[in-house]
């Protein structure tokens, strides 16, 4: 919502796809999650649901459940109902804590994480005692995914920006997943240099479908993308490594979500420069030293909109 980049590249000029790219960055950082879905994990966020229960596993349904993102301060108001069931609907990626309040019991709030296109598991047992005492749960990092069969993982928003990548391209970071082999965007088409492509399990990474915020920004006549997105404006991305789910439209041999950076309430931002020289071995061919030198910088400053 707030994010101004900049970039500089010594073999690189701005073209109409970088300025769709940064387009696109700016909307997508600016659109926030749709209630279309309600209940469920979607292509631009994820969600929290669960059940409310008793120390006995009995449910407890009234219950008052409050989502609050850490970063933004948004606030989601709940009621578990009669099954002691509650689904937040489609949430922004980031760190979120949940609390939840019954009549007879202490109030309970659990730290997690919301995840892109992942439905966070947020069943919560009360216990038993004074309303106005509040037990904290940390629920970690790690989320074990209950309700989808995809074998998938996300890319985190601390592993792309501080992961070092040639390029600044945010596919590169595909790679830390087990099957998932990088190609060269040139291998495909002359116009797709500097581009990169995903090839999962040996199959062409031409098959391979990239929405980003929603939007499949697949080149559909050569493959990779339409866009080459800067690894900063990447909030996480999640990597299906099979088929996709029966009610999915755009099943294939694999398919990567990307949700965009969503801004916070607090300033921010971060810069980087990347160095390369021929003399440090980088650049050589068959012992022949071959005059090279790269210098690659940038950053992007944020902060809340008043």
């Amino acid at each position: 919502m707030d994010s101004h980049s900049f970039k500089k590249n010594g073999f690189r000029k701005a073209g109409a796809a970088g300025i769709l790219a940064l387009a696109s960055l700016i909307l997508g950082s600016a659109t926030l999650p749709t209630p279309a879905a309600y209940g469920q994990a979607t292509a631009t966020g994820g969600s929290i649901q669960g059940t409310v229960t008793d120390p006995a596993g009995a449910v407890v349904p009234n219950a008052k459940v409050t989502i609050k993102n850490a970063d933004t301060g948004t606030v989601r108001e709940l009621t578990s109902n009669g099954s002691g069931f509650y689904a937040s609907g489609p949430l922004i990626p980031g760190n979120y804590s949940v609390t939840v309040s019954a009549q007879g019991f202490r109030e309970t709030q659990v730290k997690t994480i919301v995840q892109v296109n992942v439905e966070t598991s947020g069943n919560i047992k009360l216990t038993v005692g004074n309303n106005a005492e509040t037990v904290q749960v940390d629920a970690g990092a790690v989320q074990v995914q209950q309700s989808q069969s995809n074998v998938q993982d996300v890319i985190t928003q601390q592993q792309i920006q501080t992961l070092p990548v040639n390029g600044r391209n945010f596919l590169d970071l595909a790679q830390l997943e087990p099957g998932v082999q990088l190609q060269q965007g040139s291998t495909f088409d002359p116009t797709k240099a500097g581009y990169s492509g995903l090839s999962f399990s040996g199959t062409s990474g031409r098959t391979t479908r990239i929405l980003m915020d929603g939007q499949d920004i697949t080149d559909e006549n050569v493959g990779t993308t339409i866009v080459n997105v800067s690894q900063g404006a990447i909030g996480q991305f999640q990597i299906i490594r099979s088929t996709a789910d029966a009610g999915n439209d755009l099943g294939s041999t694999g398919q990567v979500i990307v949700a965009t950076n969503s801004g916070t309430n607090g300033f921010h931002g971060n810069l980087f420069y990347n160095f390369q020289d021929y003399r440090s071995g980088f650049a050589s061919n068959q012992g022949i030293v071959s005059p090279f030198q790269r210098n690659q910088f940038g950053g992007a400053v944020g902060g809340p909109i008043i």
